[in-house]
């Protein structure tokens, strides 16, 4: 009987491990670094990180934002049951702040390959650069453009605002344009041709002290409780490019990314395409021909200005020209649309159906499912006959 039971035993230590092992879990972290926000540069920034992941019944996703203060959601999902929606981990009690080590100052390309000009779209172009950059003093900032078209004026804050070229603290006129950051606060930069800063060559930006006093920690954030229900949202209209209109932008297709950044695409919105009736036509396509620029393969193409296009179902959608070479130099845009009426449940399923042309989602398959319960269904039948026999 002993022996028997020592067998028993070791049999139940064993189906203990395989179930361990089945049901292990891994934590991705939604868009690593990035975290979870409007990308700029549209879907493909999900797109791509899940192409790169392994997902497996079980998993939990975890998504990083800012609301004022750190929070997460954790979405576990389960085989079968579909993704059920479970609150964080209440955050570890407030601790000492640990200092961060100092860090090597930074040189920093004004607007990057864009440089330093009048950009398409309008001031969001160097807003949407300097998202997310921590700059401190000691770093620099390089302006990069053509001698004779442009300049970089330093100027304060009200001059930035109301475009007061006349008021300025220093103007540099040579490109390459360095400037070190050596105080903190506030600084801000436009040029002083005609109209440029009215256009949008503008930028703002924070400077903090290199190794200054850590923040102080977040408060424990508040008891999760039921979504509330947003109310629906009007249709908007939406002028794409805005002023700049609808043609082959100066600096590429950044132009249509960075107007389409931060906006949000909604079942029912309108998008307004403007253009030189004989210079441009609108190209609706799909992922393929947009990323190809292959103009022969398109879904409809409309001629006469101003075409308006009514959004009418969820997902992504590309446009571009069939002008040639319009959309090779950058006259395509993309941008993802979401329902009419967004979901209050982090629960529903459909959240997790790809968007067209994105990574499918691994299947769930039953077979494998019915062949691990069997399994361990078999092991404890032989365990039960083994003691009861």
């Amino acid at each position: 009987m002993a022996t028997r039971l020592s067998l028993g035993a070791i049999i139940v230590v064993a189906i203990a491990a395989v179930l361990q092992t089945t049901l292990a879990q891994t934590t991705h972290v939604v868009g690593d670094s990035l975290g979870w926000l409007v990308p700029p540069g549209g879907p493909i920034a999900y797109s791509t990180w899940a192409a790169l992941q392994t997902f497996t019944a079980g998993d939990i996703l975890v998504f990083d934002f800012t609301t004022g203060q750190e929070d997460k959601l954790a979405i576990s999902v389960t085989a079968g049951s579909g993704p059920t929606a479970s609150p964080a981990p209440p955050p570890p009690p407030p601790s000492s702040p640990v200092p961060a080590p100092p860090r090597a100052p930074v040189t920093y390309v004004v607007g990057d390959g864009l440089g330093w000009l009048v950009p398409p779209g309008g001031a969001i172009a160097y807003a949407t650069w300097a998202f997310r950059k921590t700059f401190m003093v000691g770093d620099t900032l390089v302006f990069n453009f053509v001698n004779g078209t442009q300049d970089v004026a330093v100027v304060t804050k009200s001059a930035y605002e109301t475009c007061d070229t006349n008021i300025t603290i220093t103007v540099l006129t040579t490109s390459p344009a360095k400037i070190t950051l050596t105080t903190t606060g506030e600084h801000y930069f436009t040029s002083t041709y005609p109209g440029h800063c009215t256009f949008g060559q503008q930028l703002a930006i924070n400077v903090t002290a290199s190794s200054g006093p850590t923040a102080s920690p977040a408060p424990p954030p508040p008891p999760h409780s039921s979504p509330v229900p947003a109310p629906p949202r009007a249709p908007v209209t939406y002028v794409v490019g805005d002023g700049l209109g609808w043609l082959v932008p100066p600096g590429g297709p950044i132009a249509y990314s960075t107007w389409a950044f931060k906006k949000t695409f909604m079942v029912g919105d309108t998008l307004v395409f403007d253009f030189v009736n004989g210079t441009q036509d609108v190209a609706v396509v799909t992922k393929s021909a947009y990323e190809t620029c292959d103009t022969n393969a398109t879904i409809t193409v409309l001629t006469t200005s101003p075409v308006k296009i009514t959004l009418t179902t969820a997902g992504e959608h590309y446009f571009t020209c069939t002008y040639p070479r319009h959309c090779a130099l950058g006259q395509k845009l993309a941008i993802n649309v979401t329902a009419a009426t967004p979901p209050t449940s982090y629960t529903s399923s459909p959240a997790f159906a790809p968007t067209a042309g994105g990574p499918a989602p691994l299947p769930f398959s039953s077979a494998l499912y019915r062949s691990v319960v069997t399994f361990h269904v078999t092991f404890f039948s032989i365990v039960i006959a083994f003691f009861f026999s």
